[in-house]
């Protein structure tokens, strides 16, 4: 079985690291081959340098809009440029780096982009087409292609959502019902460490909180900094650390923000760290504060890690976390609502331990990564014998 996987433009966060992990374990389980196309200017991660990767220069079709919104005109015509100009020229650099007749399934990462799309139709090739978000709700995406639910739907033989939320979103849209099925996300328990004590283990006994993920405005760090200033202003002090990166204004603005409510002494911005779940067992409590999540990789990460999880109640995270065993789910954009579900956390800590040992059982059994690899591998597996039948 020889299959390509195409990822996008992102390869810090979520998309890319379950691709990345989702190779990996196709590797160790069923030992087939892999090719990868990433953009040229990624960055793979460790653990795949033998497998084939080419890096090709394309630009997505379905793309988000600028958090500083006056950039928007000037983006809009830059990246179409680049994308009508740039996908002839993506298939081309695909064709000079690999043999495609020898390709049996092509798999797209990402609903942004469409070189497996035009791979697929040109050499009459199955494609699989992994959807990873909602695309409107949560990023306000836009299309270059015109009817590209249509488009879609002709290319791809099959879609995998990553939650049921996603699935049931994009069937809306218009993705064929029959096509569409939910794969969860899987987590390496061999990439978290756990965290092993129940009780607070800090020298001044302050709760230590992380929000982990690109610092972007549906990711709701701005929630999280109000939640810390409604906790001092009841003389609850507790830590945060937001760890991440993201456009350089919004940062700013968040920062401003903590600076104004004089909480530079309990909120801290680590940027971006290359193995974040490494470093997870330090803290207590992790938050979910996004609009719109499509699966939550950090919320399993937190969940395998041992640290009890506080969430939103929007997109997927109902289906990740048991709303008062495995974890608390809040009302999205109530500050009083995320205040009083810390505060819980904070007085109660048999309970809030004990939310994180239901959490840590789940996520080690519902979530793996293994259990991913499998069953796309099962999808990869249908695909083809009904090819051949």
């Amino acid at each position: 079985m020889n299959i390509l996987l195409i990822g996008d433009g992102d390869t810090k966060y979520g998309a890319s690291h379950s691709l990345f992990q989702l190779v990996k374990e196709l590797n160790n389980l069923f030992k087939i081959n892999i090719n990868i196309v990433l953009p040229f200017n990624s960055m793979i991660e460790g653990g795949l340098e033998e497998v084939n990767t080419l890096y090709i220069h394309y630009t997505p079709f379905y793309q988000g809009v600028p958090t500083d919104k006056w950039k928007f005109p000037i983006k809009y015509i830059i990246r179409g440029i680049m994308y009508w100009y740039g996908r002839f020229r993506a298939v081309k650099e695909v064709e000079k780096q690999l043999d495609i007749s020898k390709i049996d399934l092509i798999h797209s990462n990402s609903s942004r982009e469409d070189l497996g799309a035009l791979l697929a139709n040109k050499y009459n090739i199955p494609l699989i087409w992994h959807i990873r978000e909602f695309g409107d709700r949560d990023y306000k995406c836009y299309s270059y292609r015109k009817k590209y639910i249509d488009y879609m739907n002709r290319s791809a033989c099959r879609f995998i959502a990553v939650s049921d939320t996603v699935r049931v979103h994009w069937i809306k849209k218009g993705i064929q019902q029959e096509k569409i099925e939910c794969v969860y996300n899987g987590v390496s328990q061999q990439d978290v460490i756990i965290r092993r004590t129940d009780v607070v283990n800090q020298e001044d006994k302050r709760l230590k909180i992380v929000i982990l993920g690109c610092v972007s405005k549906t990711k709701g760090q701005e929630w999280a900094i109000e939640a810390i200033k409604g906790l001092a202003d009841e003389r609850i002090y507790i830590s945060l650390d937001i760890i991440g990166d993201g456009t350089k204004s919004y940062i700013k603005k968040l920062k401003s923000k903590v600076n104004r409510y004089g909480l530079q002494d309990l909120i801290t911005f680590k940027g971006y760290l290359k193995n974040p779940r490494e470093q997870l067992a330090q803290y207590d409590i992790g938050l979910m504060c996004s609009k719109d999540e499509g699966f939550g990789r950090v919320t399993i990460e937190y969940m395998m890690a041992g640290l009890c999880v506080i969430a939103s109640n929007t997109g997927a995270n109902s289906e990740l976390i048991e709303d008062g065993k495995s974890g608390l789910l809040y009302q999205y954009g109530n500050t009083c609502f995320l205040v009083n579900a810390i505060k819980k956390c904070i007085d109660d800590t048999p309970y809030r331990c004990e939310m994180a040992r239901h959490g840590y059982i789940r996520a080690t059994q519902e979530f793996t990564a293994e259990r991913n690899a499998m069953q796309v591998f099962n999808i990869y597996k249908s695909v083809l014998e009904h090819i051949e039948t």
